[in-house]
């Protein structure tokens, strides 16, 4: 008996009307294909621009503040103590402060980068899914920067806007893979750019290797690709090989302040999917409209979806031209999120609403398809884009209020502590713990005019006792919770007669075991300075990690 080649069928392949098969991650563009592209990325650009600097900046911000303006074995020492994480982000910021300074809006540029770029990549992606339907494209790059999340992390100095950027131009490099007919190879670029995507996000973000399962998934359907594929992402391991060492010496201890897995969390999670952003920013009526239309619309999208979807499984057709976009979105949306769910409730720490942002590319883009997908008459197009246009609309009333809005004012407590202290009137300082201090050291510093390191003293009224570094250096304390023991507490009293304790993220009473005795730790410090002090005063700034600034003082001072 003779064994017989199956051919594949054309339909199997989306075809791009006069361009031929898409063979690459850029194939010929039409100048509407432009538009629908360059459209989202000045959108996201525009979005994350306004009002870059006002926000202050939080305590995670402080620290890359903290750990990028150092050289030399300090700097390194600054990345290793996080185990690597945001390793690359954290090498190409120190570069950037060192050319640029480091105002607000210049550590929080490359964000404003990645989120514009997250809408182009989510368009030509769509582009590539759904090829010449302009209108689907540009509503979904639209819907996957206009969120209040995408804003939020576009408007930070840290690397996550550009983990949900190179989980689009990943996701993207490997549909051009994925799509070139098997009888010919993948183009040269698309194979690079699938290598570096994949390999800089791992760098950026361990929570990168989250998405790769959704990846491999989708080699079921396509086998002839699973070689090439499998080759890429084990270069990938090989090049991550110096991040898995930094990370196994590491350890998950510095994920202590993570929760264990609970509704709260999941709902917290959901929220963000839904384009809101709890606890950094309160929740309105407006709010539970808004996740009302955004959760029925996503909810509607994926039973849309999944239905045509597992009946193209089912009987085998999954690589047709009409079920295989279907196939390669919920891959993306529901391998990742099951499986981080399942790892985050055995035990594994997950900042579960952080994760939640790298599938809103791919949520965005469902909510496109919904609304808009082929093969519809023109009236239920119009009513789709008025569909978009409502989520858009029900989206932009959680972004912009939340302009300038700070949930962890570091400026105002910094200001405060300043403003009471002085050469007449002076004052110790404990930060509890000692991450405050990053964020405190950066407003110092900004509102003095001070460059780090110059030798002098931007406070002179103000004396560091926890921790100790005199003021104008800088240094991390990143999961720094030193206390004072009794000899020290004692000689406090005696040589302070004011004293400041400023306290954030002191711990948490239903955390972890190692977050709990932080807290414990905290609250027996503090009860112990204040029987040394008869008089207190207290200042609360912010809610979403309030920070508690205490004033201890004698009687006259």
């Amino acid at each position: 008996m003779s064994t017989q080649t199956r051919t594949p069928e054309a339909s199997e392949y989306p075809v791009r009307e006069g361009f031929g098969p898409l063979r690459g991650p850029n194939p010929s563009l039409t100048r509407a294909d432009l538009l629908a592209i360059a459209l989202p990325t000045l959108a996201g650009a525009l979005l994350t621009a306004i009002e870059l600097g006002t926000r202050s900046i939080w305590l995670d911000e402080g620290s890359t503040f903290a750990i990028v303006t150092q050289n030399g074995a300090a700097l390194w020492r600054g990345i290793a103590h996080d185990g690597g994480n945001m390793l690359i982000y954290y090498l190409a910021m120190h570069f950037l402060l060192q050319w640029f300074g480091a105002a607000t809006w210049v550590m929080r540029l490359p964000s404003v980068v990645a989120t514009a770029a997250t809408g182009g990549l989510t368009a030509a992606l769509a582009l590539r899914l759904f090829p010449r339907n302009g209108p689907l494209a540009t509503a979904a790059g639209l819907l996957s920067v206009v969120s209040l999340p995408m804003v939020y992390w576009g408007q930070n100095a840290r690397g996550y806007a550009w983990m949900v950027t190179l989980a689009a131009a990943s996701f993207l490099a490997l549909a051009a893979i994925l799509q070139t007919p098997p009888q010919r190879a993948p183009a040269r670029g698309a194979v690079v750019a699938y290598v570096l995507s994949t390999l800089v996000g791992l760098y950026i973000g361990f929570d990168f290797a989250l998405l790769i399962p959704g990846q491999l998934a989708l080699l079921l359907i396509h086998r002839e690709r699973a070689r090439l594929v499998i080759a890429c992402l084990a270069l990938v391991a090989v090049l991550c090989t110096p991040l898995a060492v930094l990370a196994v010496e590491r350890g998950s201890s510095q994920l202590f302040w993570v929760t264990p897995l609970h509704w709260a969390i999941v709902g917290q999670s959901m929220l963000t999917l839904l384009a809101a952003l709890p606890p950094d920013f309160h929740t309105t009526a407006m709010t539970y409209a808004a996740v009302a239309v955004l959760g029925l619309a996503t909810a509607a999208s994926l039973v849309v979806s999944l239905r045509p979807t597992l009946r193209a499984l089912r009987e085998r057709r999954a690589r047709q031209a009409g079920s295989w976009p279907l196939v390669f979105m919920l891959s993306w949306a529901l391998v990742p999120t099951v499986l981080t769910v399942l790892v985050y409730a055995i035990g594994e720490p997950i900042e579960l609403p952080r994760v939640t942002i790298l599938v809103l590319p791919v949520m965005a883009l469902l909510l496109a398809w919904l609304l808009l997908r082929p093969a519809r008459t023109a009236r239920l197009a119009t009513l789709g884009a008025a569909g978009v246009a409502l989520l858009l609309g029900v989206r932009l009333t959680q972004v912009v209020p939340a302009y300038g809005v700070s949930p962890e004012p570091w400026n105002q407590a910094a200001a405060y502590v300043m403003a009471h202290t002085s050469r007449a009137q002076p004052a110790c300082v404990i930060f509890y713990a000692q991450d405050g201090r990053e964020s405190f050291d950066y407003y110092l510093l900004r509102d003095s005019g001070t460059t780090p390191g110059s030798g002098t003293n931007p406070a002179p009224g103000l004396r560091p006792i926890l921790p100790s570094l005199p003021f104008g250096q800088v240094r991390p304390y990143v999961e720094d919770y030193a206390a004072l023991d009794a000899g020290q507490r004692a000689r406090v009293a005696s040589s302070c007669p004011r004293l400041w304790i400023i306290a954030s993220h002191e711990g948490d009473a239903n955390g972890t075991p190692t977050s709990q005795a932080n807290l414990i730790r905290y609250q027996r410090m503090e009860n112990r300075l204040r029987a040394l002090y008869p008089y207190t005063t207290i200042r609360v700034f912010g809610w979403s990690a309030p920070i508690n600034v205490r004033l201890l003082y004698r009687s006259g001072s």
